[in-house]
């Protein structure tokens, strides 16, 4: 990746609703060249999205929890089970795991009720044979860019 590409990353990081012509100043291009930038960072999948990052507390979700699924390693069972959980709304990251557990869901729940609503709904999926259940007490660290701004640094 060239120089030019990592400042502007970088760039987009810090905030990726800065005005094209702000971030072209700070890189040292032109607009026209950000943004011809920008466009193919996005139509190659090195971004994948520029969406808005949503407080999900003032829209009622007071608990955030991670919840941990031993299921049936068959192939058709689990790929049932991903249909059904990714039709789940409070759900909003599902990771297959090596390990002790076979899945991990990030949720979001509007209490401790809807939370226990939604992983009894869960242990109603065929093979799930365990789940735990991790409720978050409070964020300490919440910045999924961090690992890539040590790599984007320009000498």
């Amino acid at each position: 990746m060239k120089d030019l590409d990592k400042k502007i990353i970088l760039q987009l990081l810090k905030d990726a609703e800065q005005p094209i012509v702000d971030i072209a100043e700070e890189v040292g291009a032109s607009r026209q060249t950000v943004s011809k930038k920008i466009k193919k960072f996005k139509e190659s999948g090195t971004i994948k999205d520029m969406t808005a990052n949503l407080n999900p507390e003032k829209f009622g979700f007071d608990v955030r929890a991670y919840v941990f699924l031993q299921e049936d390693p068959q192939e058709e069972i689990r790929e049932d089970n991903e249909e059904k959980i990714n039709e789940i709304t409070q759900v909003s990251k599902f990771f297959r795991l090596f390990g002790r557990y076979s899945g991990l869901l990030e949720v979001w729940c509007k209490n401790r009720e809807d939370l226990t609503s939604l992983v009894k709904k869960i242990h109603e999926l065929e093979g799930i044979s365990e789940t735990e259940t991790f409720i978050v007490h409070s964020v300490v660290k919440d910045k999924p860019a961090d690992p890539f701004s040590e790599i984007l640094k320009v000498e």
